[in-house]
């Protein structure tokens, strides 16, 4: 364990608990006022305040690593402004907001980590444990209001007093609007899922499942009375565990449930392991012979959004792998269009079409998007940093911060657990940290010459940043691109079809096809179109075609075209140029298209032959058909916007950044080689120490 100052440990710790027992007790009332998701963020400033005021402070084995990735987020606020391959263009300035919030509860996070750390022995384990188990009470009542009132929602003080352009941002009212529930398809009928007191339906599921641990911790230590009580919360609370249908709540109980019987069977307990057998047996006899098995099979058999997330999180990884693998894109990006169509999109007929940006449907996945690969490798080994200090379970504290660190890993790929969930581990971390601080032996730094601290920080920095400018350098070829708006006629009746008769005929000839916008933008790509293109701009058609970024407004008819060149009169060239390719193709396949109908409405008349009355008014309206197709000539579209080529700030920003990031961290770690011994000085001496004190 390191300190933070040269001199003997000091006999006092921080004051009472009073911060998160003003978070935790009041919450449903901070819930319906609309600051429980920043109030946590505001207490770690007199949480920090309180740390500062103190001689001596104990820094818990792991902070380095959580520090390094709170960095590494930092560094990454240059990069809101990049657009990230398969995401929407544009809106730097509107992402700060929502990187503002995210960092300041990473940093919150790291607060509270220390703080806890730091508490004064007169604050027990089991009293932080008993503190955190009312949040269980509290989830349990939010998920039973979110069942018996789905309907409940009210304006908080908050809302209230916010401007009404930031009131009515999605994003800020999902934080102060209370509500106790959301209402989603997801077994093909309406279905309501809790939420309350939390923004979203998987933040309720996490937390329920995260409380859970603490909860049973102070239910293994009460006394019979509460015991039973708590017994009773339990049984209950499986109504709105069932109901919320959350896969991922329940595979943490699961996962819990095999826990506690791999610890009975690792100490030896008989009694309470033949207690879990007989509880497991009953909770499945219960679940089975009630309406809640059938739903709970339900929701295993309706797997419907695993295919879209999968869609999403391949997208993800690919995304930032090739745009900013080291540093990631700051936060999430909206993606253009959706799976099925580069102009797809939640409509109120179908909420489920739209897609949700990438870096979202996990902590695990907005971790690698935001902060890139490296980030991932600081967050993972923060916490497996932190579940190697904890998982011989050999106190209540660090059997409590193994399962929870366990749930939350579990949780990763599938929840976004920035918020309560992650609060909820780092006091666990902290209580396992303060305890083993106990036994530890302080540690001192080593003295390092000024020369050699300067050039260890200064040479892997500078190094970094030069191979990051030569990286760019090498990648600065395509670093403009030029932009046109085409405006596309709707595809004629012979290639959509018309009316029912009209497609049953042309479907008869093989010649019925669906022409939709993604199959315009094709056509655009097409090897035909951009020979064109190439003969007129000089440029190879390869040039062309991985210059070329193609996307449509949400349900319209109008293409994006912008295509990347060395110049901007290069790339505004190419880009005129492929357009006006691509409407020459057009023009020409739809009039393939109408030739070939026309060929085939002939085929069917003669193929009629003499026939009865029926057939001779088939044939007049065949007729009518090719006469129809003969005069046709549909138009087939235009430029309706050019935008000057501009230079792309994306090229030269990343290398050289992600870099100097690279550099940065290499210069850290040399330093802290230098400045601390080897890490087995870090290990305790002895079993960590229990707190039996009562909370002041």
């Amino acid at each position: 364990m390191t300190l933070v100052t040269e001199r003997q440990r000091a006999p006092q710790r921080l004051p009472g608990p009073w911060p998160l027992v003003v978070l935790v007790v009041g919450y449903p009332v901070w819930w319906l006022l609309g600051i429980a998701s920043f109030l946590p963020i505001l207490l770690a400033v007199p949480m920090a305040h309180q740390l500062l005021r103190q001689r001596h402070v104990v820094r818990p084995p792991a902070l380095g690593w959580w520090l390094l990735f709170v960095l590494w987020v930092v560094l990454g606020l240059p990069l809101l402004w990049i657009d990230a391959p398969g995401a929407a263009d544009g809106g730097g300035a509107s992402r700060i907001m929502v990187f503002g919030f995210r960092l300041a509860w990473y940093v919150a996070c790291a607060v509270v980590l220390v703080w806890v750390t730091n508490l004064s022995p007169r604050v027990s384990t089991g009293a932080v444990h008993r503190l955190l188990a009312t949040l269980f009470a509290v989830c349990v009542a939010g998920g039973l209001l979110g069942l018996l009132a789905p309907t409940f929602e009210s304006r908080s003080l908050v809302e209230v007093l916010l401007p009404g352009n930031l009131a009515g941002n999605e994003f800020v009212s999902s934080l102060v609007h209370p509500q106790a529930a959301d209402v989603q398809s997801v077994l093909g009928r309406p279905e309501t899922r809790p939420k309350a007191p939390f923004p979203f339906t998987n933040t309720w599921g996490s937390c329920l499942s995260l409380s859970l641990v603490f909860f049973v911790a102070a239910l293994s230590r009460a006394r019979p009375g509460l015991r039973l009580l708590g017994v009773g919360l339990l049984v209950v609370a499986v109504v709105p565990v069932v109901y919320s249908l959350n896969r991922g709540l329940w595979a943490s109980i699961g996962l819990g449930a095999v826990g506690l019987v791999v610890l009975a069977v690792r100490r030896g307990s008989r009694r309470a392991l033949a207690a879990l057998v007989v509880a497991g047996v009953i909770a499945a006899l219960l679940l089975l012979a009630s309406p809640l098995g059938g739903l709970l099979q339900d929701r295993l058999d309706h797997q419907h959004s695993n295919d879209r997330r999968g869609q999403l999180l391949s997208t993800t990884v690919d995304s930032v792998t090739h745009g900013s693998p080291v540093l990631g894109f700051g936060t999430t990006r909206d993606v253009e269009g959706s799976f099925a169509s580069i102009t797809g999109g939640a409509t109120p007929d179908c909420p489920a079409c739209g897609v949700p940006p990438l870096g979202t449907q996990g902590q695990l996945w907005l971790v690698v998007f935001s902060q890139g690969w490296v980030g991932l490798t600081l967050f993972l080994g923060f916490l497996l940093r932190s579940l190697a200090r904890s998982w011989r379970c050999r106190s209540p504290a660090e059997t409590t911060s193994t399962f929870v660190v366990a749930f939350f890993v579990l949780q990763l790929p599938i929840y976004d657990t920035l918020g309560l969930p992650l609060y909820l581990v780092m006091i666990a971390i902290g209580l396992v940290a303060r305890d083993q601080a106990e036994s530890t032996r302080p540690v001192r730094r080593r003295p390092v010459r000024a020369s050699v601290l300067a050039a260890t920080l200064t040479l892997p920095l500078l190094g970094g940043t030069g191979a990051g400018l030569l990286v760019a350098r090498a990648q600065g070829e395509t670093d403009h691109a030029g932009k046109v708006s085409i405006l596309i006629t709707p595809a004629p009746v012979y290639l959509a079809g018309g009316s029912s008769l009209d497609r049953e005929r042309l479907a008869t000839a093989g010649q019925a096809r669906e022409v939709t916008i993604d199959t315009e933008a094709a056509l655009l790509t097409s090897q035909g179109a951009l020979a064109q293109a190439s003969a007129e701009t000089g440029l190879s058609i390869d040039e062309l075609r991985t210059g070329i970024e193609i996307t449509a407004p949400p349900k319209s008819q109008v293409l994006d075209l912008r295509v990347r060149s060395t110049t901007s009169t290069d790339a505004d060239a190419a880009t005129l140029a492929v357009a006006e390719a691509y409407l020459r193709s057009r023009r020409d396949y739809l009039e393939d298209r109408r030739l070939q109908s026309l060929d085939g409405l002939r085929r069917l008349i003669r193929d009629l032959g003499p026939g009865s009355y029926s057939v001779t008014e088939v044939r007049k309206s065949l007729a009518a058909d090719i006469t129809r197709l003969q005069v046709s000539r549909p138009e087939i579209g235009q430029v309706i916007r050019r935008t000057p080529a501009e230079r792309l700030p994306s090229a030269p920003v990343v290398p050289v950044e992600s870099g100097a990031a690279l550099g940065l961290l290499l210069a850290l770690l040399l330093h802290h080689r230098l400045t601390h011994p080897t890490r087995h000085h870090l290990r305790p001496s002895r079993p960590p120490v229990q707190h039996s004190g009562r909370s002041s």
